[in-house]
């Protein structure tokens, strides 16, 4: 589903235990969804008259020819199920339907992006540079994948 503007909160405080020291902030959890230069995602669990759901995974991706998973986050609790490439296989859907030729990303270069590198790598994502100190004193890998490679993946198996 999409987060309107008023899940800005929830999105914030779901990304600060996702990412810590690197999450966003409210304010720009309040900007992205309040724009349309992006395309946000959650996927979520439960909910009701009286409860609100529970983010499981949130994800986002600018729009152009030259997009970028902005961000991709799944609950501690929700990892290892398959939830991570859901997001991101409908994260690229929404990208080459905009009109992207590539998409691009970033992730951490050492053992805790290494479950994140195999996700994105049976995407057809390939590491294309790097850059140093990214996550606060940690390297993270760019990564690609171009909409040729879109033909090589099979996401459902």
């Amino acid at each position: 589903m999409t987060p309107r503007p008023s899940w800005a909160g929830r999105c914030a405080a779901f990304d600060d235990r996702v990412f810590g020291a690197e999450a966003w902030p409210l304010a720009v959890w309040e900007h992205e969804l309040g724009s349309t230069a992006a395309s946000y995602r959650v996927l979520v669990r439960g909910g009701g008259i009286a409860a609100l759901p529970e983010i499981l995974a949130l994800g986002g991706v600018s729009a152009g020819v030259d997009a970028e998973i902005l961000t991709l986050g799944v609950a501690e609790a929700a990892r290892g199920q398959g939830i991570g490439g859901e997001l991101l296989d409908e994260l690229l859907e929404i990208a080459w339907a905009g009109g992207a030729e590539q998409v691009f990303l970033e992730v951490r270069a050492g053992e805790a992006g290494a479950a994140a590198r195999h996700l994105y790598g049976t995407r057809g994502f390939e590491i294309v540079g790097e850059r140093p100190n990214y996550y606060h004193g940690e390297d993270a890998l760019i990564m690609r994948s171009t909409l040729g490679n879109r033909e090589h993946y099979n996401p459902r198996h």
